[in-house]
């Protein structure tokens, strides 16, 4: 069957077993809501026998498997049987459990593994791994699933690298971009393009490549996706057009800005090690350059900027 005709016609496709690991979190809820609204996988979600988390949907429509709280290696084989791909959307904190995933989920038979290395850089960029923790665990997990996929020809993965999450971004702050008191951070002169994607925008990319399957295209490779590619001064004129109103810049020097927040960071300042990936992310996530930007290969097009800003503004604090 041809690639193109599986997208096209994903409903010719025998059904595949999905489970997806950290379906309670921003990404992993939205990542869900995709997966069920395709219509056609046969879903599950792992859930720790400790934890409380509950999904919005019935038994009939996700079913609930549960593993032992330490992730071990036997519990989670014995989870992953039977399932032709499993999704990891929960943060990368330890990367020695995200790699024991991928483990198991190769002992266990599974043909297609997509590891928690969706967000605002590519794990490959030298500058990320140096600054942030994060993103040399993603790298090590990364290299694990290609370990695992040399020496086992039936298991592949993908990762997916979308930029910020710009919807929750803008809305919490993230972006350093203030909706409660318009002011915005602009850095080195607010010209640099970025990709960003709306979590919905990651959940089709993730539908599109299972329906796409294990190809050329997707085997053992990271694909770049967006919902559009603009500086800092798009979006700056763009809320001020959706507020009516005149914001207030401050205009950042990249540099300064990543030696303070690194120094912070080092200290043990959790949010600082979050202002290193909005800086990072902003000078180092232009996907469109990327050989693997895989929009065209995913039938996907870039997103209406201006409407999605309008959208946010308005279901944000009043103005």
């Amino acid at each position: 069957m041809h690639a193109k005709s599986a997208l096209l016609n994903p409903l010719i496709m025998p059904t595949k077993s999905v489970l997806l690991i950290g379906a309670s979190g921003t990404l992993g809820a939205s990542l869900l809501d995709a997966l069920v609204a395709a219509k056609s996988f046969k879903l599950s979600v792992l859930r720790r026998a400790g934890s409380r988390s509950k999904i919005p949907y019935a038994a009939d429509q996700v079913q609930t498997l549960e593993v032992d709280d330490d992730l071990s290696f036997e519990g989670l084989k014995t989870a992953l049987q039977g399932q032709d791909v499993v999704i990891v959307s929960f943060r990368l904190r330890n990367a020695e459990q995200h790699m024991r995933i991928a483990e198991a989920a190769s002992a266990a038979g599974v043909k297609h593994f997509m590891p928690a290395d969706f967000g605002s850089i590519d794990a490959d960029n030298p500058r990320a791994r140096e600054l942030i923790p994060l993103y040399r665990h993603k790298l090590a997990v990364r290299r694990k699933a290609q370990e695992l996929a040399e020496k086992n020809p039936d298991f592949a993965w993908t990762s997916i690298v979308c930029g910020h999450f710009f919807d929750w971004g803008l809305q919490e702050g993230f972006l350093h971009a203030h909706l409660d008191r318009k002011e915005i951070d602009i850095i080195d002169g607010g010209s640099i393009k970025a990709s960003a994607s709306l979590l919905t925008r990651v959940g089709e990319a993730v539908v599109r490549i299972l329906n796409l399957g294990v190809t050329d295209v997707t085997k053992n490779r990271t694909l770049f996706v967006q919902s559009f590619c603009v500086t800092q001064n798009d979006l700056l004129r763009s809320l001020e057009r959706a507020t009516g109103s005149t914001w207030t810049v401050n205009e950042v020097d990249s540099e300064s800005f990543i030696k303070e927040h690194k120094a912070k960071a080092d200290a043990g300042d959790a949010e600082a090690i979050e202002d290193l990936v909005f800086a990072v992310g902003q000078l180092d996530a232009d996907w469109t350059k990327r050989d693997d930007f895989a929009m065209k290969t995913l039938g996907l097009e870039d997103e209406d900027f201006d409407a999605v800003v309008a959208d946010i503004v308005a279901n944000s604090t009043p103005y």
